[in-house]
């Protein structure tokens, strides 16, 4: 008697099991919304507190530290190079080019042809200042190819707090 409800068991949680699967739909999904590029670091954090964006600490350090942030192309890859254009926020940075950082290739990141990603990169000099000199904030900003890749308006902007 056991082993016929055993067997009875089994049978209805394997046709449960069938009948649970057979209802999903296969799902192929293709990206058809307009081409956008957005910081890799802005998508998996959070953004700090009051601002839209992270801001990360770039540290301080004896020696120059170098800032390498991610630039994701979302859409379809390009078969040729695509020159995408990152500029300093003024309105939310308080840290000077050539003093406090250095924008590598003057903000110009190239994705190459056939790919989905590119590089930023950021030089923060070595650190001189005494511990009573406020930290300053750098906030980057895509602006996209200027023809038909735009900035994501959620994953455009990146800061640093860096310590002079």
């Amino acid at each position: 008697m056991t082993t016929m409800k055993n067997i009875l068991g089994f049978a209805v949680a394997l046709l449960m099991l069938f009948g649970m699967t057979s209802c999903f739909e296969d799902i192929d999904k293709t990206y058809d919304e307009k081409t956008v590029v957005e910081f890799q670091t802005a998508i998996t954090s959070t953004p700090a507190v009051g601002r839209t964006y992270p801001l990360i600490s770039a540290g301080n350090s004896t020696t120059a530290v170098t800032l390498n942030q991610r630039i994701n192309l979302v859409g379809p890859q390009r078969t040729s190079d695509e020159t995408i254009k990152v500029s300093v926020d003024k309105e939310n940075s308080t840290a000077v080019e050539g003093t406090h950082f250095t924008l590598t290739n003057g903000g110009n990141v190239v994705i190459p042809a056939n790919s989905s990603f590119g590089t930023v990169t950021v030089t923060v000099p070595r650190g001189t200042a005494a511990a009573s000199v406020p930290a300053v904030n750098l906030v980057l900003m895509i602006e996209g190819n200027g023809k038909d890749i735009l900035p994501s308006e959620n994953y455009k902007r990146i800061g640093f707090t860096i310590r002079p």
